[in-house]
């Protein structure tokens, strides 16, 4: 079917809703976790996989669907993910155990992988580095709406109507997009672009040979292994101290509204301060922040405004660090750009998983665990990021 063509805001508009299908997949289910623990009768750790296995899964699918965009197309492979994305979620609504709710997540995660890789590697067809940090940045304001409403919506729903409410919910929304996506989404590959498998694995493992590729995936896979660990956890702190699923959901839009803040200084700013001072901001504030939050947890500090207070600054630094990274990385390979993106998504969700499977053993009795890995976690990188300018700018020493 022929494509009616779309203006550059609302085709936005349309990767955006199609990017922001697994973020708010999980963060609408966050809050249940522990409704969901509770209902099947397992441990904390054992619910935790319903996290940790999806995430694991999105990674292998960014890296998988990334590659096969290249060769075949960005529009027959978001399509062929939304399919996917719907017949986990049926799968996840009806599960009779826990093992059939993480499997159905576990398929869902692969099929809204597909929209995240494939969407920035459309974005690689499209714009050059600056410009495209700055429309991932447009891109991300659009997509943070609907993902800074999921935690609370997902909250209200569990209290109303029991935590399958949110499977329903996300039901609907992906039918409207999956609709949207057949409708009005344009193939972005420049015709003859296509690379068989050999050209795309020579592009994947020259990548993993740049250590500015594999500087930037990490830093930004930091950024996401802070953002799961915190929002994994801190339902089950939430929990302890007494506080309801509803409650997170609100409380969450702190971080929400800090991301939102930093995409928009990233997408007004980025051509007046560049790509790399932005980085350098973003990571350091992160850096501060975190810290911050530690220090106020181990003070006994513990109502929702201290825990969350710190994470408007967190979730303004990855806002303008974010971009900028996934941006700077894709553009290392412009002619292989879903390889590129699927390779720093698998980067980034991988690391993200493992460390909510570490984290998911300790206690949360108190947030004071959840700060001192998440405060760790910032400082390496920041010390990483100094590290490496450095190396960057320093002169070569001469062979006399």
């Amino acid at each position: 079917m022929k494509t009616r063509a779309l203006s550059e805001r609302a085709l936005i508009v349309l990767l955006a809703a199609i990017t922001a299908s697994g973020p708010v997949s999980l963060n609408i289910y966050m809050p249940v976790v522990p409704m969901a623990r509770a209902a099947f009768g397992v441990s904390v750790a054992a619910a935790s996989t319903t996290v940790s296995a999806p995430l694991i899964a999105f990674a292998f699918g960014l890296f998988l669907y990334g590659p096969l965009s290249d060769h075949y197309g960005r529009r027959p492979v978001i399509l062929t993910g939304l399919g996917i994305y719907l017949g986990g979620l049926l799968l996840a609504l009806f599960a009779p155990s826990i093992g059939a709710l993480t499997v159905g997540r576990v398929i869902a995660a692969l099929g809204t992988s597909a929209g995240v890789t494939v969407a920035r590697a459309a974005m690689g067809d499209l714009y050059a580095r600056e410009k495209m940090a700055h429309k991932l940045a447009t891109l991300t304001m659009v997509m943070v709406t609907a993902n800074a409403l999921a935690p609370a919506v997902g909250g209200a729903l569990a209290e109303a109507f029991g935590w399958q409410a949110v499977f329903v919910v996300l039901l609907v929304s992906a039918l409207a997009i999956a609709f949207a996506t057949w409708r009005w989404l344009p193939e972005t590959r420049r015709s003859g672009e296509g690379q068989g498998p050999r050209h795309i694995l020579q592009a994947t493992t020259g990548l993993l040979r740049q250590r500015t590729f594999v500087g930037l995936a990490l830093q930004s896979a930091v950024i996401y292994a802070i953002f799961f660990v915190f929002v994994a956890l801190v339902p089950y702190v939430f929990r302890n101290l007494g506080r309801s699923a509803a409650e997170y959901g609100l409380w969450y839009l702190i971080i929400s509204i800090g991301y939102f803040t930093g995409n928009w200084c990233v997408s007004r700013y980025t051509y007046r301060f560049g790509v790399a001072r932005l980085i350098s901001a973003g990571i350091a504030i992160q850096a501060v922040a975190a810290l911050a939050g530690w220090l106020l947890a181990l003070g006994g500090l513990w109502h929702p405004f201290w825990l969350f207070a710190p994470w408007g600054l967190i979730g303004f630094a990855q806002g303008l660090a974010l971009p900028n990274l996934t941006a700077s990385a894709v553009a290392l390979a412009p002619r292989h750009a879903g390889a590129a993106s699927g390779l720093l998504g698998f980067i980034q969700q991988i690391v993200g998983a493992l460390a909510v499977q570490m984290m998911a053993v300790t206690p949360t009795v108190n947030p004071k665990p959840l700060t001192l890995f998440i405060a760790a976690c910032a400082m390496t990188a920041w010390l990483a990021h100094v590290l490496g300018t450095r190396d960057r700018v320093s002169p070569t020493p001469s062979s006399d």
